[in-house]
């Protein structure tokens, strides 16, 4: 009687994004590539009493992201949204990779690995930059769009802290896998720091 094949787990290498393989967040600096310096700023006035009542630990980051997100991006055009990331994957994240961050990318996207970019920031401008670096799995904060528009809500979870692994659980739900390691950098990858076998904590700064 011939045995059916076993799956062989993936062996998962998650980096985080923001602060780990970058030197700034690209998610707050591409707010304001998106926006435009004036309405950048307005838009953060707005947003103010949204950043007190975190400050007050009244409301978490999570819903600190779902305003900002609808504050920026609500009734966008997501053709329009998609070639902005792309220009801002394309000019500015390649000034903010730190060095031996992409060295570890490289070294470790071979097989029988399989490296993932797992990021609070969204996934239009992390698929283009992970593209080119032949990186082919982003789970990443997600916008959800209706009818070619962005509505403003988030798709999913925010893919910070928990979420972290929530997002990497959903997408791997018909694979077998093994978090072998995982690259951080602050408080929001903490759960999927502890879940790997090995984990590094801000480890590219020299």
């Amino acid at each position: 009687m011939t045995k059916k094949p076993q799956n062989i787990p993936v062996n998962m290498i998650a980096f985080d994004f923001d602060g780990t393989i970058t030197t700034k967040d690209t998610f707050a600096l591409f707010l304001r590539y998106w926006a435009g310096t004036p309405r950048w700023l307005f838009n953060l006035l707005k947003l103010l009493p949204i950043f007190m009542a975190y400050t007050l630990k009244i409301i978490d980051r999570n819903k600190v992201k779902e305003h900002v997100v609808r504050t920026f991006f609500k009734n966008a055009n997501e053709n329009v949204l998609t070639a902005r990331a792309k220009e801002f994957a394309t000019e500015i994240i390649p000034t903010l990779i730190r060095p031996e961050a992409i060295k570890t990318l490289k070294k470790k996207n071979v097989a029988p690995n399989q490296v993932y970019i797992v990021s609070a920031s969204i996934n239009h401008y992390l698929d283009v930059w992970a593209k080119k670096h032949g990186i082919k799995h982003v789970i990443a904060t997600n916008l959800q769009v209706k009818d070619g528009y962005i509505t403003g809500e988030l798709s999913g979870p925010n893919c910070w802290g928990p979420g972290k692994m929530t997002k990497i659980t959903a997408k791997m739900a018909q694979t077998p896998f093994e978090l072998v390691e995982a690259y951080g950098d602050t408080r929001g990858d903490r759960e999927m720091l502890h879940a790997a076998q090995e984990s590094y904590f801000k480890p590219f700064r020299l």
